[in-house]
């Protein structure tokens, strides 16, 4: 996603300094904090800003010199992205269990990059998680095999040695 610098573009004239500096704190946080700073988006106001990270959104608003708030919605929990357009900005709402984040005046260009990139992200959390599944269910494949390798050695149609180079070979070792 290249919207960390289209967000500073759009910040307008005076600024792009202190959007981009916005950004490179929050992105020395999320990096803290184990997380991956992956897009962002701002009002053109540029009182609130969304980052898009890969576990989670951030709504942030600046109510003053000394207040912000700060909403967090986990991918996982993300039931829908919606954008409402209004001539050139668009309004992004995240929909979620019991929470909703909404941003207004985005460049609408940014709003639909930003919707593409979280389903994008949520459509790779759930297409990971498979085959972490199937690699548990591998696992009781093979200590199957292994148990069913042992009655045989047991039984003594296998040889010590065969059962050894098979259990290996099952193991990846």
């Amino acid at each position: 996603m290249g919207t960390i610098a289209e967000t500073i573009k759009f910040a307008g004239f005076g600024k792009k300094k202190a959007m981009a500096k916005q950004i490179q704190l929050f992105d020395d946080k999320l990096t803290d904090q184990g997380e991956t700073l992956l897009a962002v988006c701002a009002s053109v106001k540029g009182t609130k800003q969304l980052y898009v990270t890969d576990k989670r959104i951030i709504l942030h608003e600046i109510k003053g010199i000394v207040s912000n708030d700060e909403r967090s919605i986990p991918l996982s929990s993300i039931s829908s992205i919606n954008i409402s357009n209004k001539l050139v900005y668009s309004k992004i709402e995240i929909v979620s269990t019991g929470n909703k984040a909404i941003i207004d005046d985005v460049p609408a260009h940014i709003a639909l990059e930003i919707k593409s990139g979280i389903e994008n992200l949520k459509t790779m959390a759930k297409t990971s998680s498979a085959p972490a599944a199937k690699q548990e269910k591998d696992m009781f494949d093979v200590a199957d095999e292994i148990r069913e390798l042992k009655d045989l050695l047991d039984d003594g149609i296998l040889s010590q040695e065969e059962f050894n180079a098979k259990k290996k070979k099952l193991l990846g070792i």
